[in-house]
């Protein structure tokens, strides 16, 4: 449940967000963020059959299952090495800080350590594969399904939303099936994982 509601929030915040600023910019400050050419390429990556959407989910889906990996790296790390305790011993941390703020950033740590670490090598693995598409001559790229909720705002902003009802339908159901290839690539392997550590076929 809680996976499904992360894609509802990552899908309405995404689209909501996008379409405000392009929106908002275009109409004071006359920007416009994304032209009718690049908005009809980002709307012709989201169509489920017509382009390379889903694949590139499911990459997407094995970056999320290894940031979770990372994630649970971090988070033993800092129980184990009990890193909230050593930082509250560092003295110049103590002086710049004080106590009171020092315990604060030691259990933020202890809290997010894991989700920091992550987050972040998710947004690595996410920006370099392209590039690697690129480097390899191969066609090679993610589609996350927060990033397709707000291309797809971006993308019927830029054409004025001049799009068949139909047409918007089928660009929906490319955002939700982008989302189910990214929980179920991922979900599956971290169950694999899990079976696995406990020696269950």
């Amino acid at each position: 449940r809680t996976q499904w509601v992360s894609i509802a929030g990552n899908v309405t915040i995404g689209f909501v967000t996008a379409l405000a600023i392009a929106m908002t910019s275009k109409s004071f400050l006359g920007w416009e963020l994304v032209g009718p050419e690049k908005a009809a390429h980002l709307l012709h990556d989201l169509r489920p059959v017509a382009s390379l959407a889903l694949p590139h989910a499911a990459i997407a889906g094995v970056f999320l299952f290894l940031s979770g990996l990372v994630s649970g790296y971090y988070d033993n790390k800092a129980l184990y090495h009990r890193v909230p305790a050593r930082l509250q011993r560092v003295r110049w941390l103590r002086r710049r800080l004080g106590e009171a703020r020092l315990a604060q950033l030691a259990d933020y740590v202890e809290q997010n350590l894991g989700a920091l670490a992550g987050n972040f090598l998710f947004g690595c693995m996410l920006g370099c594969t392209p590039i690697v598409g690129q480097l390899l001559g191969l066609p090679l790229d993610i589609r996350h399904v927060a990033f397709a909720s707000a291309n797809l705002a971006y993308g019927l902003n830029g054409v004025g939303f001049e799009l068949r009802p139909s047409g918007i339908l089928v660009l929906v159901a490319g955002v939700l099936a982008i989302g189910f290839v990214n929980l179920a690539v991922s979900f599956s392997l971290a169950l694999k994982t899990a079976l696995r550590s406990r020696g269950i076929e």
